[in-house]
């Protein structure tokens, strides 16, 4: 692990601002704001962006799950399995490496649910501090695999965008297959039923291939189409990008092909709308979670209406095997270091 020098925020409070050596139980966390956004990223599990509230109508876009920030120290050496991940699982966005999705092996390596940077503690600092613009930069090294995974986020005076820098280096002489990307989510107090999804036209559709398991879902079967309309299974249209009722039943679909690396959620009866940007080139899907309530078992129980809206490099969430066997794992050559520049924008209606 690099060591860590912080240096300490500057005392201020207007403009952009940066507080650290901030706890929310046993987990250190890092607030960066200004007039009309505060940021709150939670060093100690994964860097993940647990709140970004939009101050002049007090509304968090960063959904987050009944349990919230439950603040429990991380195990030192987290189990290879699904609870490693979703125990202690806030909501909010964070980042995804080596491994997207259930637990899997790859190398001889056995990795649990969307491991590992995710159920890791990250160091952080403080690039820069001044009442016009604040940088904090958040890296860890992973275990299993020999990588080195920054962040940097960026944010000004004045402005609803964060810009968020992150960067993957090789540090071995050897090539390796990883599944990156970046697991947005989104709920109440924003997100509902009059909400929509505007995704740029014409891309396309992969529903998720659950096999033999057929749970109950939303599309016919796996395939796929064109953006927005799916059918059913008895052939009747569905638009996805507006949101159903509660207690319809979940799905997961893959957004390819896409013009331009960028998704709007808008939300009719909020006035507002979010807007995510990135570079398609590194992260050309676009995973499609949906839940809304009609899951009753663990670990849902039935209490969440949410959504995922996830830039990656890879699919499906089947975990880096998978990836691996279809041709969509992310290579690295040795001593590599690949950079994606994601922004996260909101808008008044």
């Amino acid at each position: 692990m690099d060591e860590f020098f912080e240096k300490p925020a500057k005392a201020r409070n207007f403009g952009t601002r940066v507080t650290t050596r901030l706890r929310i139980g046993h987990l250190s966390a890092v607030v960066i704001e200004n007039e009309l956004v505060r940021m709150t990223i939670l060093a100690g599990r994964g860097a993940d962006v647990v709140e970004y509230l939009y101050k002049p109508t007090d509304l968090d876009f960063a959904w987050q799950t009944s349990t919230g920030v439950r603040g429990n120290a991380l195990p030192l050496d987290p189990k290879d399995d699904i609870d490693s991940f979703m125990n202690e699982y806030p909501g909010g966005w964070q980042t995804i490496f080596p491994n997207g999705g259930p637990p899997s092996q790859s190398e001889g390596i056995s990795y649990g649910q969307h491991a590992e940077v995710s159920v890791l503690p990250w160091d952080y600092e403080v690039l820069e501090d001044s009442a016009e613009r604040v940088c904090v930069r958040f890296y860890v090294l992973t275990k299993k695999l020999p990588f080195r995974v920054e962040k940097i986020f960026t944010l000004i005076t004045g402005s609803t965008k964060c810009e968020i820098l992150e960067r993957v280096t090789n540090l071995s002489n050897e090539a390796h297959k990883t599944m990156w990307g970046f697991h947005f989510t989104y709920g109440p107090p924003f997100l509902s039923e009059d909400s929509k999804i505007r995704i740029e036209e014409p891309s396309q559709v992969i529903a998720h291939d659950y096999g033999t398991l057929s749970p109950v879902r939303r599309v016919g079967g796996a395939g796929e189409f064109r953006w927005p309309y799916g059918k059913d299974s008895k052939g009747q249209p569905i638009d996805f990008s507006s949101l159903p009722s509660r207690s319809t039943p979940s799905e997961m679909l893959y957004v390819h092909h896409l013009p331009s690396g960028c998704y709007r959620v808008e939300s009719a009866s909020k006035s507002m709308a979010v807007e995510v940007r990135w570079d398609i080139t590194l992260f050309p899907y676009l995973w499609y979670w949906q839940e809304y309530g009609y899951s009753k078992e663990a670990p849902w129980y039935g209490n969440h209406y949410n959504i995922g809206l996830e830039p990656f490099s890879s699919f499906p969430t089947s975990g880096i095997a998978e990836a691996i066997n279809n041709g969509t794992a992310l290579s690295f050559a040795p001593n590599e270091t690949k950079t994606q520049l994601l922004s996260v924008e909101l808008f008044a209606l």
